[in-house]
């Protein structure tokens, strides 16, 4: 596979993004605020020109943008500007970086924020390119598996945190492979406060074969941070109350439910995408999961990276699975370690195309 298909590939993604830039509001669609605000936004946004989301409440990014007006939290008004204060709030590396890059200036803030997950998307694609090896056919589909999946182009397409937190996992499995010794402490440590359930993929990194008491101990510091920060966010927000763990339910009773939900809908005729695909993804989750079973290699960092999303996946809970993509997002890691791992065998592309059902679905809600 020539080198021109990533290329392609590369133009093709900053040509969904530029369709999304607008001479006056610039990218904030990107952000996704909505025409039905949820909640008062923010004073200070009311003078920025914003690209509002015709009959929709929005996503969640717009709660994270507001976030990246004021990180630290201080703003009176910021409190009923979110749906979940404490839940939000607590990722809390994406806002910030956003406001440090935009030297306090509400217009720059947004922008940038907007276009955080897009230079990630760049950055992540020439990680992975190095990570897979020399371009081939083989190379080239699980490359294009990983950057054009749902969830990572959703989290463009809505300025979530999602794909930040993938890249930094990406960036700390490519530092313990280049320096086995140096536990990747910083990117840990970074990609806890970009989105706590990092910290799942940051115990499975440490957690390799051997001796790993210096490991663990790098493990428990590189969350001290998110710790210190979950505790200034409850100070800031003590009222709130949201932990997150509606996200959770018992084994397989979340993809159950949507599987029972989706089967009902499309019977009486409703062959909305959020209910077909939803199908497709449950099938490709498990299909997903099924080749890392089989391919067994726990001193591969990915494997293990891959197994314990696999295992977070099975306690999703109907909170994630009402509209299937929060699935694909909350499990990345799952469908990078799925793409890199899947061996090169005459059962490739089946389970290639099995295991990203839902890619062409992530390319049209971009559309």
């Amino acid at each position: 596979m020539p080198r021109l298909a990533y290329w392609l590939s590369a133009a093709f993604f900053a040509a969904l993004v530029l369709a999304k830039f607008d001479p006056q509001t610039g990218f904030t669609s990107l952000i996704r605020f909505g025409e039905k605000q949820p909640a008062p936004r923010l004073a200070e946004i009311e003078s920025v020109w914003l690209a509002l989301a015709p009959d929709s409440s929005g996503y969640d990014g717009q709660f994270y943008a507001q976030i990246a007006l004021d990180p630290t939290l201080r703003h009176p008004g910021l409190a009923a500007a979110l749906d979940a204060p404490a839940y939000r709030a607590r990722r809390i590396l994406a806002p910030a970086t956003a406001f440090a890059l935009g030297l306090g200036r509400r217009a720059w803030i947004l922008q940038i924020y907007a276009l955080l997950n897009v230079a990630c998307w760049f950055a992540l694609a020439i990680l992975l390119y190095r990570e897979i090896g020399p371009a081939s056919a083989t190379a080239f589909a699980r490359w294009s598996a990983c950057l054009f999946s749902l969830g990572v182009l959703d989290s463009v397409r809505q300025s979530l945190v999602d794909l930040p937190a993938l890249l930094l996992l990406v960036v700390a499995v490519r530092s313990t492979s280049t320096a086995p010794s140096r536990p990747p402490l910083l990117w840990c440590t970074l990609g806890h406060l970009a989105k706590e359930t990092n910290l799942l993929a940051s115990l499975a990194l440490t957690a390799a074969p051997g001796p790993n008491r210096r490991r663990l101990v790098i493990f428990a510091l590189s969350a001290v941070p998110l710790v210190l920060w979950m505790g200034y966010v409850n100070f800031r927000f003590p009222a709130s109350g949201e932990s997150g763990f509606g996200n959770f339910t018992w084994p397989l009773l979340g993809a159950l439910q949507q599987l029972q939900m989706s089967a009902r809908a499309i019977s009486a005729g409703d062959f909305d995408p959020r209910h077909t695909f939803a199908l497709l993804a449950v099938l490709g989750f498990g299909v997903q999961c099924a080749v890392l079973l089989i391919c067994r290699s726990l001193a591969n960092p990915w494997w293990r990276i891959g197994a314990a999303y696999g295992a977070l996946l099975l306690v999703l809970g109907p909170w994630v699975w009402s509209g299937y993509w929060a699935a694909c997002r909350a499990v990345l890691p799952l469908t990078v370690a799925f793409n890199l791992l899947l061996p090169a065998n005459r059962a490739f592309w089946p389970l290639w195309i099995l295991g990203n059902l839902t890619l062409l679905h992530g390319i049209w809600r971009f559309l």
